[in-house]
């Protein structure tokens, strides 16, 4: 499944630590969201990593998952791409 992370991490050193496990799981669009291909197994793991990760008092990561209809009718503007369904290793 397609899911687009999004997050707001007011420490830098916890947002660096969150950005660094993002890498494992998806794409870079910009500087706080991420586009993932995953798997049920493989988003309950990031999502378990990351939890560990943030201040559930001040910080906020948002999980969108996109259906494959949503996903073929996302409009860009400017430059960039989409990411592509490809293999992420988690380290």
């Amino acid at each position: 499944m397609f899911i687009v992370v999004a997050y707001d991490i007011e420490d830098d050193r916890r947002r660096l630590r969150v950005a660094d496990e993002m890498e494992n799981f998806g794409v870079r669009v910009q500087r706080s969201v991420f586009e993932c291909h995953l798997d049920p197994k493989q988003l309950e793991e990031l999502k378990g990593r990351i939890s560990l990760r943030i201040d559930h008092e001040a910080d906020r990561v948002s999980y969108y998952r996109l259906c494959r209809n949503d996903h073929d009718r996302i409009l860009l503007d400017g430059r960039g791409e989409l990411s592509q369904d490809s293999d992420f290793f988690m380290v």
